[in-house]
């Protein structure tokens, strides 16, 4: 039975994302001309949005390759990787809190036969890749292009992905010292909790180890690339069908400031604060509110049906199995299996 207080702290924490989102969507239409917008979005060019889709649809099925080069054992089939990968990336749009991350490890772990906790740790790889990938994007080309706190803020994300990964390639490289400690830790506290935790971290360890093996960096390297490369030419031509034309430090920064804005927990999808701040981005480089705001929208809907449309009928073939899924993310039950 939950108490009082306990209730009302559930509904707070439910309740914030919601009002982060309602913060930003303020802030991204209150001054908007709405008839102007209007008249950007009906003169859109489809011919720009249709090859947006399709690259975004081809950029999708490389990450389920990359997931493929990053998971530690050969048991994820191409296939089952891009289902997995794109019922994840659906939930996290229609779920708060990027629940669609655990989903994806509960599936992951039902199509492969591994724990959960590898499972979470190959996503949690392949996140490090990317935020490293598009800090590296942003370091080279569009690192000065954003004044003002928005771009600053973005900085400052590029470095802490850099530091993120630098601190968990120590851990990783020096086990050989920990695990004195850890046998000592099990020593002191012989209790089936703690060694569960221990064996649990173990196990993520393992999970983050493909991202630091040389011999797999230049798969790496040119595969999260060749995803950004195309992901830049999805937003090269969302501009285009607005009738801009980007350079390639505004096309990064228009990136780098989506991707980065969508770790702010908000509604699902982050609906909202994508909008504020990509579009204050491009804003502080001499584009239009109006444009910018309408650009940004087109790019979100984009990603919304890629992994919209697939996800939905993927998310129907599983359905017993998502709804045992959603008993054990409410319940916060561990590593047992789903069937």
């Amino acid at each position: 039975m939950m108490t009082t207080k306990s209730l009302m702290k559930t509904f707070i924490m439910r309740l914030f994302p919601w009002l982060i989102t309602a913060a930003a969507l303020y802030i991204a239409f209150h001054d908007i001309d709405f008839d102007q917008f209007v008249h950007t979005a009906r003169h859109a060019a489809p011919e720009f949005l249709l090859i947006a889709v399709a690259l975004t649809a081809l950029s999708y099925l490389l990450r389920a390759r990359r997931w493929q080069l990053l998971y530690p054992t050969p048991s994820l089939s191409f296939h089952n990787s891009w289902r997995v990968l794109t019922l994840g990336f659906f939930m996290n749009n229609i779920l708060p809190a990027r629940t669609g991350e655990f989903v994806r490890a509960h599936m992951g772990a039902r199509v492969t036969g591994d724990k959960r906790t590898l499972v979470l740790a190959t996503i949690t790889c392949e996140r490090l890749a990317d935020g490293l990938c598009l800090s590296l994007f942003f370091v080279l080309f569009a690192f000065w292009a954003s004044p003002g706190p928005v771009g600053f803020s973005l900085r400052i994300v590029s470095l802490g992905f850099a530091a993120v990964t630098g601190l968990i390639a120590l851990v990783i490289w020096g086990r050989r010292w920990c695990d004195p400690i850890v046998l000592w830790i099990k020593q002191k506290f012989p209790y089936p909790s703690v060694n569960y935790a221990l064996d649990r971290v173990d196990v993520f360890l393992n999970g983050l180890r493909p991202l630091f093996r040389p011999s797999l960096w230049p798969k790496l390297v040119l595969s999260s690339v060749l995803v950004w490369s195309i992901e830049s030419c999805v937003y090269f031509f969302t501009a285009r069908a607005f009738h801009h034309t980007l350079s390639l430090e505004t096309v990064m920064l228009f990136m780098v400031s989506v991707n980065f804005s969508s770790l702010i927990p908000s509604a699902p999808g982050g609906f909202g604060v994508i909008e504020a701040i990509a579009s204050t981005c491009l804003v502080s480089i001499g584009i239009d509110r109006e444009v910018a705001l309408a650009m940004v929208i087109a790019q979100h809907l984009i990603q919304y049906i890629v992994v919209g449309v697939p996800g939905v009928f993927i998310m129907f073939s599983w359905q017993k199995t998502l709804e045992k899924v959603r008993r054990q993310l409410e319940l916060g039950e561990s590593e047992t299996e789903v069937h």
